[in-house]
């Protein structure tokens, strides 16, 4: 049960948010509902589906599923068809390991505090196990999980497009129909004791996934393995990861109305700001500001997280990764720096590349690894903190954006020596080869370098139950080239493409064609939150501008940063979040 994700999740337009899990609007049904397993009703006909299964990584998922949400003042309702061309199931006892059949799963955390969720299995044969966890898996004795919960006037059914245990044949698929009374969602464990759904607009914590077995081989036998495909990833071979769970919010609106969730609007702070303080964090928040991603120590990004959390923010700190300008433990070791084709480290000031606190560390070097995981740590403990952005997790720029090549009197159009590394002993003896500027074999294995830090920082978040993204070059095709950072590999949960447009001497459709490359090249692996150069964009531009991002990023977008995030600014954004391209208004 530990290795499995499944994302059950509401209504209409799901999208992507800042913590980098689905969203969806679950909506109020249409008329009564009758539990049958046949989704007749015209809610099941007019709710959309959620959006598309993926594994546990990310990934496209082997199976699929068509799963739709709707809610009452009793019930939260969902459907699923699971399409399958053999149907079986052989566990027939209520709280027996429904996973070791072909299963549909559905998981709630009630107050999105990922303690005291709620996990519901069920197979073909419509028999379930409902259980109670206090806390995920990896809280060890902190977890309790009460298998002989039960859910209280559930209301289940299955029908099947097929014959159950017959082999292939006419088998097409399976319908799960679900009643799951809000009594057991809004009021168990410390909560009040309350039948009715929370007030619309409130957001709960879901996951839905589908567990299937190709082999067919019972569970313990030779041939047996399972196939796990779920709606909100959680980059770890677990489902219980609650941080990563999809959100749904709950709508006033009846099924089918046009209806999406809010983006999110990411805006970068310096903690160390001085200025900086709980007013201005407010003034962000009511101008459409969602999330606040946070630099500076740990004791600056904790303060200014405190301020967002009490504006009703997400928090992330923004972590320096391969570039550490100041680490005194890591200048105690010249070894740790990266070194130029020219045989130059980032270590001493006068060899630094382009300005000074480039101090960029060896992707290569285990210590470094070892010592960035501890830094990070640091950060992810933060009880005020959400998540973890990655910035320059990449080496120094091999290429700058072509703007600033007459600010340092370069010509980049090739590689130059002083400016292309890692070309350090360590690095050297691992590619086992002379290293050649042009060689493609050298420029993978760089990259690969420094994807490896990248996923172990990652893996380091998730292990603390913090979702760990990075601040990135435009697209993976440019940040390679550039800067040795082909993101599109990493494993993140998000990312915030820094299309900083005036950098290359481009425009505003240019940073809509980087996006939509941006977003082929990951597949939907992990959403992608562009970010905006605020100095680029006077108020009446970004107004103006915001709605067609939105178009090519419902998702959401970031700006940098708040030193320039004018009052002006400010009323642009609460302005462009009421307007859709074209002028019509939609629901905030």
């Amino acid at each position: 049960m530990g290795r499995r994700l499944l994302a059950l999740w509401g209504l209409l337009f799901a999208v992507m948010t800042a913590e980098a899990v689905p969203t969806a609007v679950c909506q109020r049904a249409e008329g009564a509902i009758v539990v049958d397993g046949r989704l007749e009703e015209a809610t099941w006909r007019k709710a959309a589906p959620l959006s598309p299964l993926r594994d546990l990584s990310g990934g496209a998922a082997a199976y699929s599923a068509d799963i739709r949400m709707a809610y009452d003042d009793e019930f939260l309702y969902i459907g699923a068809v699971l399409p399958a061309k053999t149907l079986r199931a052989s566990q027939t006892k209520r709280d027996s390991i429904i996973y070791h059949d072909d299963d549909f799963e559905v998981f709630i955390d009630p107050t999105g505090t990922g303690r005291n969720y709620l996990e519901l299995e069920i197979n073909a044969l419509g028999t379930v196990w409902d259980l109670f966890l206090t806390a995920p898996y990896r809280a060890g004795a902190a977890c309790v999980a009460l298998h002989d919960w039960d859910i209280k006037g559930l209301r289940s059914a299955v029908t099947l497009q097929g014959t159950l245990n017959a082999g292939e044949g006419d088998d097409t698929s399976w319908t799960v129909e679900l009643a799951w009374p809000w009594a057991s969602i809004t009021g168990h464990s410390e909560l009040p004791r309350k039948g009715r759904p929370p007030a619309p607009g409130t957001e709960i914590r879901m996951n839905f996934s589908r567990v299937d077995h190709p082999s067919g081989a019972p569970f313990g036998t030779p041939g047996y393995a399972e196939v796990n495909s779920v709606w909100a990833p959680t980059r770890q071979a677990t489902i219980h990861a609650p941080e990563h769970w999809g959100r749904v919010r709950l709508s006033e609106r009846p099924v089918g109305s046009p209806e999406t969730f809010p983006p999110t609007v990411g805006l970068w702070v310096h903690g160390g700001d001085k200025a900086l303080s709980e007013k201005a964090v407010r003034a962000w928040a009511e101008a459409g500001v969602t999330t606040l991603i946070i630099d500076g120590s740990p004791e600056q990004i904790a303060r200014a997280a405190r301020w967002g959390k009490a504006c009703g923010l997400r928090t992330v700190a923004w972590f320096w990764s391969l570039n550490r300008p100041g680490d005194a433990e890591a200048l105690r070791h010249p070894e740790w720096y990266a070194m130029s084709a020219e045989g130059k480290r980032c270590h001493a000031e006068a060899e630094r590349p382009f300005v000074a606190y480039y101090q960029f560390l060896c992707p290569s070097h285990p210590e470094v690894v070892a010592h960035l995981k501890a830094k990070l740590a640091e950060v992810a403990r933060l009880p005020e903190v959400d998540a973890v952005q990655l910035d320059y997790i990449r080496l120094p720029d091999v290429v700058l954006p072509k703007a600033l090549w007459k600010t340092y009197g370069l010509d980049m159009s090739r590689t130059l020596p002083p400016y292309d590394f890692c070309y350090c002993p360590r690095c050297r003896a691992a590619y086992g080869a002379a290293p050649k500027a042009e060689d493609p074999a050298w420029a993978e294995f760089r990259l690969k370098q420094v994807a490896a830090v990248a996923d172990a920082l990652a893996d380091t978040a998730r292990a603390m139950g913090k979702p760990c993204g990075a601040a990135v070059f435009p697209t993976p095709r440019l940040a390679a080239g550039m800067v040795r950072q082909d993101w599109g590999r990493f494993r993140l949960d998000f990312a915030f493409p820094m299309d900083y447009a005036s950098f290359y001497e481009e425009k505003e459709d240019w940073i809509l064609g980087r996006v939509a490359e941006a977003r082929e090249t990951v597949d939907a692996r992990f959403p992608i939150y562009p970010g905006l150069h605020l100095p680029d964009f006077t108020p009446e531009a970004l107004r103006a501008f915001l709605p067609r991002l939105l178009e090519a990023s419902p998702e959401g977008f970031c700006l940098f940063s708040h030193d320039t995030f004018s009052p002006a600014h400010q009323a642009a954004l609460e302005s462009a979040l009421g307007q859709k391209a074209g002028g019509e208004a939609t629901a905030k």
